[in-house]
């Protein structure tokens, strides 16, 4: 994750060098993170910045036991969840098992149903603090069954390719380290 959330920097870089003033340019890139406190009536360079590169880029991790860990508490979640809040442009891609009532009068056991989601960190959130959910869910797409987990590269891929858009798209391993 750390090696891909370098694109974001680097388009928040080129949208500095694209925009800023000379004297901006003279006082540098770092300087204007400091420096957006400074500014309250107009939109900070800084934040232009940044908007910028969320238009250009989101990067969506697929962990598909996702769900099951943070329903059983698993620190492996918790871990997923600090990525998210510490990278907002990550999104996480996973499978949520969920037991709904049979819509079958007849049946009174109740059904597994499966559905493929996405999640991202709420912003400015204190939640972590009260005990509640820092995660928000984008989508949530009902898949016909259960998932079947294969192999671990292309299953991953798939299940999270639907959740992507844009011109350019790239895949790696977990173990790539931005290689």
């Amino acid at each position: 994750v750390r090696g891909m959330m370098y694109y974001r920097k680097a388009l928040e870089l080129q949208a500095f060098l694209d925009m800023a003033k000379d004297e901006d340019l003279m006082e540098g890139y770092k300087a204007i993170e400091l420096n957006e406190d400074q500014m309250k009536g107009e939109r900070s360079l800084w934040a232009q910045c940044q908007a910028v590169a969320d238009m250009k880029f989101t990067y969506v991790v697929s962990c598909q036991q996702y769900g099951i860990q943070k329903r059983s508490g698993d620190p492996r979640a918790q871990n997923v969840l600090r990525l998210m809040t510490e990278y907002p442009s990550l999104r996480v891609a996973y499978i949520d098992e969920v037991e709904e009532p049979s819509k079958d009068a007849t049946k009174k056991i109740d059904q597994k149903v499966y559905y493929s989601a996405l999640v991202k960190a709420m912003p400015n959130s204190n939640a972590s603090e009260t005990g509640q959910n820092l995660d928000q869910v984008i989508y949530k797409i009902k898949l016909p069954g259960p998932a079947i987990l294969g192999e671990g590269k292309p299953e991953n891929q798939n299940h999270a390719i639907i959740f992507t858009r844009g011109e350019g798209l790239q895949t790696i391993d977990m173990n790539q380290d931005n290689y």
